[in-house]
């Protein structure tokens, strides 16, 4: 019988990776307009601070400023993500051990033990690091590669493959 058990301790680097997970498979759609939406306003506040410039007003360095903090917080959507879903993860729930059996697995951690049926896994994911199941759009869960304590990262990538019955996407 296959079984696999994973250690994982989530931090900020394992809410980056399950939040740009989320992004690239469940909720391309909304990022898409998240982020036409910020290059427009990005844009918007460039040519304002042309146009400030130009006519000598000081304004400009404000447009500029803003314009400067549009990209940065869209560029680092993923980050700003994960740490807002950090601050959500309940005092105790950082240790993280999952156990995978045939019929289901066993998300557990210092607070509370979920049982979670393989066909509630709407992606799979994986990074260089961690593999990621995302129920929807909003929750996930995250186990680090280096914390298998049963059975092997290379195995596990075909074993969730088959029970969930979906693709792996390598993030």
């Amino acid at each position: 019988m296959e079984e696999y058990v994973v250690r994982t301790t989530v931090d900020r680097r394992a809410m980056t990776a399950l939040a740009r997970a989320a992004r690239k498979t469940l909720r391309r759609r909304r990022s898409r307009l998240v982020h036409t939406f910020g290059m427009a306003v990005t844009a918007v506040m460039l040519v304002l601070a042309l146009g400030n410039w130009m006519i000598g007003d000081r304004t400009w360095l404000l447009d500029l400023a803003l314009a400067l903090l549009m990209l940065v917080v869209t560029a680092s959507e993923d980050t700003v993500n994960g740490l807002v879903g950090l601050r959500q993860v309940q005092p105790g729930s950082r240790e993280v051990t999952a156990e995978f059996t045939g019929e289901h697995y066993v998300h557990q951690t210092g607070t509370a033990v979920s049982l979670w049926q393989y066909d509630k896994v709407q992606a799979v994911c994986e990074t260089g690091e961690y593999f990621i199941l995302l129920l929807d759009s909003r929750h996930g869960q995250v186990y680090a590669k280096k914390g298998f304590t049963h059975g092997t990262p290379m195995a596990f990538r075909d074993f969730i493959s088959r029970k969930t019955g979906k693709l792996i996407v390598y993030i």
